[in-house]
């Protein structure tokens, strides 16, 4: 069962230092000597604790940094840390720098092994690297998961700040400007913008945020990704190829829908399937795939002529949990509307092995272009 690791300070120290006593209790080095010091400090630098291995010509000193927060910009400063620290040092002492937390990400990982820094955390994974010891460990699941995070950084309200900053993440985005596009609050573009920056998705400068790394947080975005409906309808219409298409167009030219599109968003839009298959059809699936509120529903029903089913369906409506799958809408011809290029693909994503790979064939044909040059 995952747990959130609520201990910080002193204690985490404290556990830090029992950890990587058993983790190098079997080395050769440590096995007549190894023993915690006290941290000199070097100018502005002082790391938490040195921990010392061997004798002689063998000892070695680990310079350690422990962080609560096993984030990407946590884990890089850190690592900055303890290597200009190790760097300053006496050029006669072998010093090695090593960066713990409670949990190292996979990510977080990659820039201590780009840095030539060792880590180790108390979930198990470890890399170390120094003279002749070479210890490298990898555990398949992080059991201090911070849960409400995850859950915050993707939550709906949340969603509608990434769907703004992904759909143009070369533009830095001053956070009034952000939570006026969202329409969210100032203190949730906050909050997005820091977990956006720990995990170095984006960098923040002059009070403005853009993405650095669109492809690494739509990734995690989409493991993450839960269905944003509320609840979803089932209909059969009789209507087939050019009929049902006109039926559509119809639909989103009624007097009743122009009217509620002048007075706020357009609260129906075409979605999964049917919205990639104006931009980018790849897999011919049946059936068509809409986002609408219940007076927009209606509009579809007597349009398309549509009857519930409770299996057998052609026509699927989703209502969604938050208005914000609206924003970000397109307009694959004129007088339609669609959602998004990112709530396109995210939905297409969740829909199953052929939706995967229709997925990758929109990203490929519709947001890779945008996001040329970027990581």
């Amino acid at each position: 069962m995952l747990k959130e690791l609520q201990i910080s300070g002193k204690e985490l120290e404290g556990r830090a230092i029992e950890h990587m006593r058993h983790l190098l209790a079997r080395l050769p080095l440590a096995a007549n000597n190894l023993q915690v010091e006290e941290q000199p400090r070097l100018g502005s630098l002082q790391p938490d604790f040195l921990i010392s291995l061997g004798s002689g010509p063998e000892r070695w000193i680990l310079v350690c940094e422990v962080k609560s927060d096993g984030q990407p910009r946590n884990i890089r400063y850190a690592a900055l840390q303890v290597r200009e620290y190790v760097n300053r040092g006496p050029g006669n002492q072998r010093a090695y720098p090593v960066v713990i937390a409670p949990y190292i990400s996979p990510a977080s990982q990659a820039i201590c092994r780009e840095m030539e820094v060792g880590y180790a955390d108390l979930a198990g994974n470890s890399h170390l690297a120094f003279g002749d010891i070479y210890v490298d460990r990898q555990v398949a699941e992080n059991p201090f998961r911070r849960r409400r995070e995850q859950r915050s950084l993707f939550s709906p309200k949340s969603a509608r700040v990434l769907r703004v900053l992904l759909t143009d993440p070369l533009r830095p985005w001053k956070v009034e400007d952000l939570a006026r596009r969202a329409r969210v609050s100032l203190g949730l573009v906050s909050k997005v913008r820091t977990m956006v920056v720990d995990r170095e998705f984006g960098a923040a400068k002059r009070g403005e945020i853009r993405i650095v790394s669109p492809y690494k947080l739509l990734e995690e975005w989409q493991s993450a990704y839960v269905p944003l409906r509320s609840f979803r309808k089932l209909y059969y219409t009789a209507l087939h190829g050019e009929k049902l298409q006109s039926a559509i167009v119809d639909a989103f030219a009624s007097n009743e829908f122009v009217i509620a599109l002048r007075e706020e968003l357009p609260k129906l839009l075409l979605s999964s399937f049917s919205a990639a298959r104006w931009f980018a059809p790849y897999a011919r699936v049946a059936g068509e795939y809409f986002y609408a509120n219940e007076g927009e529903e209606n509009i579809l029903v007597k349009q398309l002529k549509l009857e519930t089913v409770s299996r057998g369906e052609n026509v699927v409506v989703d209502r969604p949990k938050d208005d914000g799958v609206y924003l970000e809408s397109m307009e694959p011809k004129k007088g339609l509307r669609s959602t998004g290029l990112i709530q396109t693909y995210l939905d297409l994503h969740a829909a199953g092995e052929r939706g995967a790979e229709a997925a990758v064939h929109f990203r490929e044909q519709k947001i890779d272009p945008v996001w040329k040059g970027l990581a």
